[in-house]
């Protein structure tokens, strides 16, 4: 069995996704030294920080954390791309899990009783079989130990915010999400998770769409990454 995993490991070498170097055994998607330099986001406070703050542009959202900045000419945005694009859906199981250590010192777990990941239409999840939002909430929540759930819904497709400038992502945004909460699940504290945040858009209209459905829900944001 070791030679068959040895040969495997020969012709189909693990690699980094940043540098594109080759892993070690005990490293997984990205090296050692990679993730040593991520760019991490100096957050110092969930209860203010910039990317919360685009988001209150949108909604009443209460706390706010991100892993680190995104940046496209950076290799780093990869990390992202890779599980958007490419079919990594463990890689944003796996950076779940990571944020989850990350934020674990600020306090947030303590603050939060179930996770639900911004929706992708149904076109977009049938053609990349998972959707990327939610592979980062179930590392979330196993690395923070609250359930996942998809209460959220996207009411039809739109065109892709990548391209978009901030304008046209406001637009695209609004409205398109509906939320339907189980009355178990009326009056908690949610946490509220996405793959960037760039305008706040996306975010902050699905924080409205929750509210609108259970205006007791206490609202709290996740992104991998900002691109502010």
């Amino acid at each position: 069995m070791n030679i068959l995993k040895d040969l495997y490991n020969i012709l189909m070498p693990r690699i980094c996704v940043v540098c594109r170097g080759t892993l070690e055994p005990d490293e997984h998607f990205i090296c050692t030294n990679c993730a040593i330099q991520l760019p991490r986001y100096p957050l110092k406070s969930i209860e203010d920080n910039e990317p919360l703050r685009k988001v209150w542009n949108f909604a009443p959202v209460q706390y706010g954390a991100t892993l680190f900045y995104y940046r496209q000419q950076s290799d780093y945005h990869h990390l992202v791309t890779n599980v958007k694009y490419k079919g990594q859906s463990d890689l944003g199981i796996m950076m779940g899990k990571w944020a989850a250590l990350e934020i674990a010192h600020l306090g947030l777990a303590g603050k939060v009783d179930l996770i639900i990941p911004v929706p992708t239409d149904k076109n977009r999840k049938r053609e990349r079989g998972y959707n990327q939002a939610e592979m980062i909430a179930i590392g979330l929540g196993e690395g923070m130990d609250k359930p996942v759930k998809t209460f959220l819904k996207k009411k039809n497709a739109v065109a892709s915010q990548t391209k978009l400038d901030k304008t046209a992502r406001i637009e695209n945004a609004t409205g398109i999400y509906q939320a339907k909460i189980p009355e178990a699940y009326k009056g908690k504290s949610i946490l509220l998770v996405d793959d960037v945040l760039t305008t706040g858009a996306t975010i902050g209209n699905c924080a409205l769409a929750l509210l609108a459905d259970d205006p007791l829900a206490k609202i709290s944001i996740f992104t991998i990454a900002y691109a502010g």
